[in-house]
């Protein structure tokens, strides 16, 4: 692994410096991965007069010489715990550890900090040309997107560097929040260092359907649901479909087991997932991604290492990952008809 492979390289650590890998928002999917990944290329760093401090919430890590873990699981209580962690006890922290640079992968910077920082933008949705609702997409998605995205906004104008995964958001980043082009850097998640498993093409493989996404509306389940229900009217059967969500996460997550059941389709609600197992995954299924509004996709990413079928939402996040790929086929977002002929055509 070279530096300008992995996020190390963009952070750039002097000898005998102390950086401060901030994260307390991670704790599934994605982001998580994202600092998942992080950590593996430090402990691999062959600089070890750098010194790490991690701040997490859930995760755990092990320590070493040269990496300290401080987890704090209570803020994912409610937003006041999240509030006296980002006002209180950062200040503590960082008076603590005294680091000489901060890396934020929650994305946006620490106000008071006034040294350098970099700062890890996950969300797409507050660049999203998508308008959320608060009655279909629920208080978070619609606070974030018309009022938080505000504050991100401010800080990032502020900080000395924005990572971004893809060229959609850098472009919606200069536009929407008024960032200066030159200090926005895409750098696509590294993860070459996991275990990556071929995909073995094969009959039973290609009857099982892999969809690896939290339960935000936006990732598009229903329209999912609404394919399977179209394909097994159509003739579809000895089929088999995984999510990563629970049925009792949410209102939604409710009703899309509702409609699962309902339809007899065969729909596995199995929560979230070990990293290890998403690679299993991939090697034994074809990955369906209909999400719309995306900072990357990583499933994309992954699955098209496996060399797996993919089939996915027409997006400029999707087009932009899967450029140049030939084992994937690509649906208008909404159009379940579409996604259940392609579905049937790619289990044959």
């Amino acid at each position: 692994m070279t530096a300008a492979d992995s996020l190390i390289g963009l952070v750039n650590p002097k000898p005998n410096s102390t950086v401060m890998i901030y994260d307390v928002h991670a704790s599934e999917s994605g982001a998580l991965a994202i600092l998942d990944d992080l950590y593996k290329q430090i402990r691999a760093y062959t600089d070890k007069s750098v010194k790490w401090v991690f701040i997490v919430s859930t995760p755990h890590y092990e320590e070493t010489k040269e990496i300290t873990v401080r987890r704090f699981p209570w803020v994912k209580k409610n937003w006041g715990y999240r509030y006296y962690f980002d006002t209180v006890t950062t200040r503590k922290l960082l008076n603590e550890f005294k680091p000489d640079k901060v890396f934020s992968l929650q994305n946006k910077g620490i106000d008071f900090y006034n040294k350098e920082q970099l700062v890890y933008l996950h969300l797409p949705f507050i660049l999203t040309d998508h308008k959320f609702s608060m009655k279909v997409d629920g208080k978070k998605l619609w606070a974030y997107q018309n009022i938080i995205s505000k504050s991100i906004f401010r800080s990032l104008r502020k900080v000395d560097m924005t990572i971004v995964q893809t060229q959609w958001m850098k472009d919606a980043l200069v536009k929407k929040a008024g960032v200066n082009a030159d200090k926005i850097v895409i750098q696509q998640p590294y993860i070459k260092c996991n275990d990556i498993k071929k995909f073995v093409d094969c009959p039973e493989n290609r009857k099982r359907i892999f969809y690896p996404a939290t339960s935000f509306t936006y990732k598009n389940h229903r329209t999912l649901l609404k394919a399977l229900d179209y394909a097994q009217r159509k003739g579809l059967k000895d089929y088999e479909v995984i999510f990563t969500i629970r049925p009792d996460e949410n209102e939604c997550t409710r009703q899309l087991q509702e409609f699962a059941e309902k339809n007899s389709l065969n729909v596995k609600f199995n929560g979230p997932i070990p990293r290890e197992k998403v690679f299993e995954m991939y090697a034994k299924s074809i990955l369906v991604f209909p999400s719309y509004v995306e900072s990357f996709g990583l499933p994309l990413l992954e699955a098209k290492l496996t060399g797996t079928y993919i089939i996915a939402s027409d997006t400029p996040f999707c087009r932009e990952i899967l450029n140049g790929y030939d084992n994937v086929e690509f649906f208008e977002e909404m159009d379940y008809k579409k996604l259940g002929e392609q579905i049937l055509l790619r289990m044959q």
